[in-house]
């Protein structure tokens, strides 16, 4: 999978290991929520960073406390139009406190990155070979105003209806 981070794409340095797949004793990896939860205490003595798969639907407030230890939570749309993955990523950031990495994985469209980013993604894996020559032609679309209030990050608000936000000035969506 393509990575882009930072506004350009990035060699990975994560692997994601199927559920059967053997743990190797090095190596920056990612897991299912349903492997960290089997094999914690092994995962979490490893020296290399570790990662984690949260798939739509799952309910991870079991491992809250752990959420310090993972370099990257990936968070999966199957399909381009399921929207869970934006509640994931609102609620890692905002209810959760997770600092680290926030990856989109899977099934995305270019448009929708803007979107993902306003609720703490950085980085999108992707195989779409269309997401990926968009962002390598700089082809990012741009929102002019959103009409949902966001975490406080600097947007400022848009007329008298108090939902309304414009992007904060000076930044760019496509870093």
């Amino acid at each position: 999978m393509a990575l882009w981070k930072h506004g350009r794409f990035v060699e990975d340095a994560f692997t994601r290991l199927a559920d059967d797949a053997e743990i190797p004793g090095d190596g920056a990896i990612i897991v299912s929520l349903a492997r960290f939860r089997a094999e914690r205490d092994t995962l979490i003595a490893r020296a290399a960073p570790l990662g984690i798969v949260i798939e739509p639907g799952a309910d991870w407030s079991d491992i809250v406390a752990d959420l310090p230890r993972f370099a990257v939570v990936a968070a999966d749309l199957p399909k381009f139009a399921d929207g869970r993955a934006f509640s994931i990523g609102r609620l890692l950031r905002d209810r959760d406190g997770f600092t680290g990495e926030l990856r989109a994985v899977g099934a995305f469209f270019l448009d929708q990155i803007p979107f993902l980013k306003r609720v703490g993604f950085e980085s999108f894996a992707t195989d779409d070979p269309l997401v990926i020559r968009g962002l390598e032609e700089g082809r990012w679309p741009e929102v002019a105003e959103y009409l949902q209030p966001a975490a406080d990050n600097g947007e400022q608000l848009a007329g008298k209806r108090p939902w309304a936000r414009r992007p904060a000035s000076g930044g760019s969506a496509q870093s």
